[in-house]
């Protein structure tokens, strides 16, 4: 199958998977301690009024996400749906530029402008509506 002329080239891979928790203590025991995958310290993404803990399975990284915020986005989304999984994250190298052709072929996005991630990354989110009902940000990672 051919892909989109508007996605030619513009994503290079799965970055990331998040899944929305409310207890990240559980949940690192569940994810490092049980299920035995590698995982660093948990990061405040003050912006998004998030704490992050990256899960490491090989080469494949999920995040667990928590409110840090009573008012945060992911404190809305457990409220109306509960836990599970938050977004897909795609990688891409220059994120300005993945906006710029995605917002001229009349995808709705979310972000306009990226916005400062978890471990030095740059973000954006695209709006469901326009991605199949799935929440998808767009990730610059200087680090992969």
């Amino acid at each position: 199958m051919e892909e989109p002329e508007v996605l030619r080239g513009l994503v290079l891979g799965l970055h990331h998977i998040a899944i929305a928790v409310e207890d990240l203590g559980a949940s690192r025991e569940l994810y490092l301690d049980r299920l035995g995958l590698a995982g660093g310290e948990v990061e405040r993404v003050a912006d998004q009024g998030v704490d992050v803990l990256v899960v490491m399975a090989g080469n494949q990284r999920v995040e667990l996400v928590t409110p840090a915020a009573e008012d945060s986005p992911v404190a809305a989304f457990l409220a109306r749906r509960g836990p599970g999984l938050h977004h897909i994250a795609w990688k891409v190298a220059d994120i300005e530029a993945a906006l710029a052709t995605l917002n001229a072929a009349g995808v709705r996005l979310i972000d306009q402008n990226p916005r400062p991630g978890a471990h030095g990354t740059r973000i954006a989110f695209l709006h469901p509506k326009a991605t199949a009902g799935v929440l998808m940000e767009l990730v610059e990672d200087p680090e992969s």
